[in-house]
């Protein structure tokens, strides 16, 4: 399903923006968006996980740990 492909990447995008935001010294400003964005895709997360081919992009390397 090519949407959802896009959906999948545009999450794992925007969890790399909010990651890269909190892992440097940013602004409030930028902290605050961060938290912003993080609570978006949180939502959009819940609302996705429904759906049979999502998979989740937080999740993408898990099957690598040990």
């Amino acid at each position: 399903m090519a949407l959802m492909d896009d959906l999948i990447e545009y999450m794992a995008f925007c969890d790399d923006v909010v990651t890269e935001m909190q892992a440097t010294k940013s602004s409030e400003y930028k902290a605050g968006t961060a938290d912003g964005i993080e609570q978006a895709m949180s939502w959009l997360r819940d609302y996705l996980v429904e759906y049979p081919d999502f998979v989740d992009p937080k999740h993408r390397y898990d099957k690598f740990k040990m």
